[in-house]
């Protein structure tokens, strides 16, 4: 993932004293995969699919809630801060409300926001070298683990993603911080992986079958369900969702779950429909180059009562 996520013109990349950040920051977005891999998930398919596993769990329209929590790339967040600083303030001047970056030595976050930073890693292996050599001098307090089947997760990660949860909540957790763990639906279609996927089983399928929300849970403090894709599809989003925080809450009581939405997925009007239509303890917005579009939904969210 991008951690920064689109830095718009007119907002420095991460800098210290001596120069640009010490890691270059991935190129790739979380949650923004190819959407027609994961709409096969009809509502049909779905619920036959949950049926099959005997955990299909419904749940009425959320009612506005001012305290749920919100993730977004450090770049996004200082791109809504320039676009519209209210909204900004609204729902990001708060420690509960988290930006990920990658700047091992500098606070992603622009001055004045008091949005909890968080280290965003793709790798287990960077994670465990960075820490291994002393490189991570800002005084994070949260670190982020998004394995996707992408270059930046090593492949023996995708392949074995429940393995490498456990090792970076483990490892984080030793060193005082606490993670966000954010494992991808397209880890169901690594090659030579431990937990494969079966002959036309959807993504969805695959990640509930298998549970990796509960090895995220079991691992992490803060789970995202990268549900996203899903998002024109609202009875396949909500069966996911309500079945992913499930497996989640029954592997950890104190798991915080959050869903995520992204505009690269669906309309603005799906995007604030589909968050009404769940009770997470938050959302992950990822706005790959489409800071308006995001301010445009939280305004919709803040006149909802979010």
């Amino acid at each position: 993932m991008n951690a920064n996520e689109s830095v718009p013109a007119g907002i420095a990349q991460e800098h210290t004293g001596s120069g640009v950040q010490a890691r270059a920051a991935p190129r790739r977005v979380l949650g923004c995969r190819p959407l027609s891999r994961f709409l096969a998930v009809t509502a049909a398919t779905a619920l036959a699919a949950g049926a099959a596993l005997g955990t299909v769990l419904t749940a009425g329209p959320a009612s506005a809630a001012s305290n749920v929590g919100w993730i977004m790339g450090a770049g996004n967040v200082n791109g809504l801060n320039v676009l519209d600083p209210a909204m900004a303030s609204y729902f990001f001047n708060t420690s509960a409300a988290y930006g990920t970056g990658s700047s091992l030595v500098g606070n992603p976050i622009q001055p004045g926001l008091a949005t909890t930073p968080v280290l965003a890693y793709t790798s287990y292996a960077q994670f465990r070298s960075d820490i291994q050599n002393g490189l991570i001098t800002f005084p994070y307090r949260w670190v982020m683990y998004d394995p996707e089947k992408w270059a930046q997760t090593p492949l023996s990660e995708q392949q074995d993603p429940t393995t490498y949860m456990t090792l970076f909540g483990q490892l984080a957790h030793a060193h005082g911080l606490k993670v966000i763990q954010a494992p991808a639906m397209d880890l169901a279609y690594v090659t030579g992986s431990v937990i494969p996927r079966k002959l036309h089983e959807s993504a969805a399928a695959w990640w509930l079958r298998v549970n990796i929300a509960g090895a995220a849970a079991a691992a992490g403090d803060i789970v995202n369900i990268q549900d996203e894709s899903l998002t024109a599809n609202l009875s396949a989003y909500d069966w996911l969702f309500n079945n992913a925080a499930a497996q989640a809450r029954a592997a950890n009581p104190n798991i915080q779950v959050y869903s995520e939405l992204s505009t690269a997925n669906g309309t603005l009007g799906q995007m604030v429909a589909t968050a009404q239509s769940v009770r997470p303890n938050g959302f992950y917005v990822a706005a790959p180059g489409a800071i308006s579009e995001a301010d445009q939904f939280f305004q919709q969210m803040k006149a909802a009562g979010y």
